[in-house]
């Protein structure tokens, strides 16, 4: 069971390009049962992109039967073991973390940056832990042309495997980390 918390735009927000991968079959293993999103579906739902938010969601839950909520909060208990997909506001995901908690996500997987500090970056991990809760940092390099051309040579491969390494250049000190928080200032 896999609920995406915080869609976004179609056709312009991550948590909506995740959504899109899950619902065309590209994640074979995970069903998109539920997609939270305050904002269309609460007080955006009139202004800029809420409308073509509203006609996708209706679109997609008659298509996939995917579930659309406003909160977290309106989640049913777990049917089978739930992951959730945090794709919300930087700002926001700490507190969507701990709700996703409340409503029994064994494994949470947060979209980077995950936290607007370090700081609130480590008392949700000291929150996850205590909860037993596997928490995944999501880190994308997919967009950049050397990946997206290896994946498309390993497709004409047959039986091909391809693993991506990365070796970050930024030391492992919060110093180091403002870039990240800069490009997403909110």
């Amino acid at each position: 069971e896999v609920v995406l918390v915080g869609c976004g735009a179609p056709n312009r927000g991550m948590g909506w390009y995740h959504a899109i991968q899950m619902l065309e079959g590209r994640c074979p293993s995970a069903s998109l049962d539920y997609i939270i999103e305050g904002w269309f579906l609460g007080p955006g739902a009139e202004g800029p992109g809420g409308p073509e938010f509203n006609e996708w969601a209706t679109e997609t839950a008659a298509k996939y039967g995917t579930n659309f909520l406003s909160s977290v909060s309106d989640l049913p208990d777990p049917a089978q073991p739930r992951v959730a997909l945090i794709s919300g506001r930087t700002a926001d995901n700490p507190r969507l973390l701990g709700e996703c908690i409340e409503a029994g996500c064994k494994c949470i997987y947060l979209e980077k940056p995950g936290a607007p500090t370090v700081e609130e970056l480590q008392g949700m991990k000291d929150v996850a832990e205590e909860a037993g809760i596997e928490v995944l940092m999501g880190y994308n390099k997919n967009v950049c042309k050397y990946v997206r051309k290896t994946r498309e040579f390993a497709e004409t491969v047959p039986d091909s495997h391809v693993t991506f390494v990365s070796n970050n250049a930024y030391e492992n000190t919060p110093e180091s980390l403002g870039e990240c928080f800069e490009r997403n200032a909110e």
